[in-house]
């Protein structure tokens, strides 16, 4: 299919050449169908040259691609045509209001200056975050994604040796959509004189590394949404562009070795060999298809939204849990609302924290029968009393344990304590029950930093005990404003009287598809313990594997034959908007898990 370019850009019989197949805008937009927006930020001085390249990897797929250029309005290189700059190139001030299917942001042979030295550091940071906000999915390339990696997540480059030079073999580190159909080794292209190393990921789970090796640091690294592509090669190079490196490094009297792994037997004198073509054409083509294609809204002006994170409770089980959460949330700044659930077993033999705000409830209701019974059951009462005493006190230890190793102390003092008075004089059992997801809340939120908003105040339940989705609604758009921080606790709501009413069990999936159902969300993240839902019990069978992808209508189907793998009530405000669930394991973020939508 064509890439749609503007007119005298690249000459006709060069475009014949190289296999580009091209046409007008004219003729587009007679064509009942919705083309790709794809802006190249080109930041090679020889713009033209890389130009080609480009378009002659994004022209070998069956989408119709709508290209513009873009340059650095704050540089203008001194080998470029400005005339030709000016006809066929945007600046930012050009795209700012625009959305994009996909974006690519080229290298630029500047690696060994500082970052804050570069006279269009500030502007590359401006598209930097406009490609966050308004582009589906961004890869940058060589230098640009050491620059992306440093200006996102603070991740440093380092200086090699020698020069990164040749034609490197990698093997295929893990699955993913973008090396679909790869061999386990691939060859690259690469030239530059810095690298960042794998261990430099190992703190990041949204970070996923495809391809890497220890003498030229990482090579492919994508986000676990593929939102962000960083790829540190070149397979867009012509055959003898390693070559004309080669030659004019030599010529300016540069010690340089030969490329490796790129003329026949290593000799500069012999024939060049092609073989990282065909890996290239498939990355860039599993890149528009599965990465952009496949994933990007048609409304593109609809693209990117708010995130609603759930955390089960064996996410949130104790302090360690706690910390990992906190790592996961601050991985991706779009994680704006957080909904948890009480704590859960910690090992085989625990009890679930709601298990036992149950059971202490049940206490409370036995003890208040008790107390009408005659004088002759007074030792019972007693006994009761004691148990209801003690239970109360292993619970409050629970949770004074993990504000004591959050370093929570003084927010203890101030707001938790008397939390556990009301729980022992109260005869709500639906208050008592609630109190799990109450107090974790609280705690996650003062260690987030976020503001903590009660899911009392914003899901509300109608006189028939049901949710009222309209009042709820409202009421959800009222408390969590544009870009607000916040943590929620599942579980329960309120009535028309304000008094605490609770889902049944698994009630905070209901919680958090309410939530990213009230806020229009596109992702509906909820975190476990298990990699997403299993062909079968993992407990009892080692074979179980893992669900990549289900449909709304899958998902009924497993949990009607009895799998308690999601609250079924809490599908439906999900699946009308058809927001995307993803079954996530929190102790394993960097596994894909099962994602569920139609």
């Amino acid at each position: 299919m064509p890439l749609i370019i503007p007119k005298d850009l690249i000459v006709e019989e060069v475009l014949e050449r190289e296999n580009i197949f091209t046409m007008r805008d004219s003729s587009a937009k007679e064509q009942d169908i919705r083309p790709l927006n794809i802006a190249i930020v080109n930041l090679m001085p020889k713009k033209e040259e890389t130009e080609l390249q480009l378009l002659r990897m994004l022209s070998n797929t069956a989408l119709q691609i709508n290209i513009d250029l873009v340059r650095m309005e704050s540089y203008n290189p001194t080998n470029s045509d400005v005339k030709r700059l000016n006809a066929f190139y945007k600046t930012y001030e050009d795209i700012k209001n625009n959305k994009y299917d996909a974006m690519i942001i080229t290298g630029a042979p500047i690696e060994t200056i500082a970052y804050e030295e570069i006279k269009y550091w500030d502007e590359l940071k401006t598209i930097f975050e406009f490609a966050k906000d308004n582009v589906y999915s961004t890869m940058f390339i060589c230098w640009s994604a050491q620059a992306a990696l440093y200006h996102y997540y603070n991740i440093e480059h380092k200086v090699s040796k020698g020069k990164i030079f040749g034609v490197f073999e990698f093997d295929k580190l893990k699955d993913n959509k973008i090396v679909k159909g790869f061999d386990d080794t691939f060859l690259v292209p690469t030239s530059r004189h810095t690298y960042v190393d794998i261990e430099d990921f190992y703190d990041f789970p949204d970070l996923e590394v495809l391809a890497a090796r220890p003498d030229t640091g990482v090579s492919l690294v994508t986000t676990k949404d593929n939102r962000f592509v960083f790829n540190f090669g070149h397979w867009e190079y012509d055959k003898d562009t390693l070559h004309n490196e080669y030659i004019r490094d030599i010529s300016q009297g540069k010690k340089i070795a030969p490329p490796k792994n790129y003329y026949e037997d290593n000799d500069p004198k012999k024939e060049i060999k092609i073989r990282w073509r065909s890996a290239g054409n498939l990355f860039f083509s599993n890149w528009l298809n599965y990465c952009v294609y496949q994933e990007t809204p048609f409304a593109i002006e609809t693209i990117e939204g708010k995130s609603v994170s759930k955390f089960g409770g064996s996410s949130l089980k104790d302090a360690g849990q706690f910390a990992k959460v906190k790592k996961i949330i601050f991985s991706k700044d779009d994680r704006d609302v957080i909904v948890v659930s009480a704590p859960g077993r910690r090992f085989r033999e625990d009890t679930k924290i709601t298990d036992e705000l149950i059971s202490l409830s049940d206490k409370n209701v036995k003890i208040d029968e008790l107390d009408k019974i005659i004088k002759s059951l007074e030792e019972e009462l007693k006994v009761q009393e004691a148990y209801r005493d003690t239970q109360l006190e292993k619970i409050k230890k629970r949770f004074l344990s993990i504000a004591e190793e959050l370093k929570l102390e003084e927010f203890w003092d101030e707001e938790l304590k008397f939390v556990f008075d009301e729980i022992k004089n109260s005869r709500d059992k639906e208050f008592i029950v609630s109190r799990g997801e109450y107090l974790n809340a609280k705690l996650l939120s003062r260690y987030l930093g976020y503001d903590f908003i009660d899911a009392k105040d914003i899901i509300i339940f109608d006189d028939e005990g049901q949710v009222d989705l309209e009042k709820s609604r409202e009421a959800i758009r009222n408390h969590i404003v544009e870009n607000q921080k916040a943590v929620v606790p599942g579980f329960y709501g309120s009535d028309k009287n304000g008094d605490i009413v609770t889902f049944t069990r698994g009630g905070s999936d209901y919680t958090g598809s309410l939530i990213a159902y009230a806020l229009d969300s596109k992702v509906y993240e909820n975190w476990t313990d298990v990699n997403g839902i299993m062909t079968s019990d993992p407990n009892r069978d080692p074979n179980a594997k893992t669900i990549d992808k289900l449909n709304f209508k899958e998902l009924k189907e497993i949990i009607d034959k009895g799998a308690q793998v999601y609250q079924g009530d809490a599908i439906k405000p999900v699946e009308e908007k058809n927001i995307t669930i993803k079954i996530l394991n929190t102790n394993d973020p960097r596994n894909h898990g099962t994602i569920i939508k139609d």
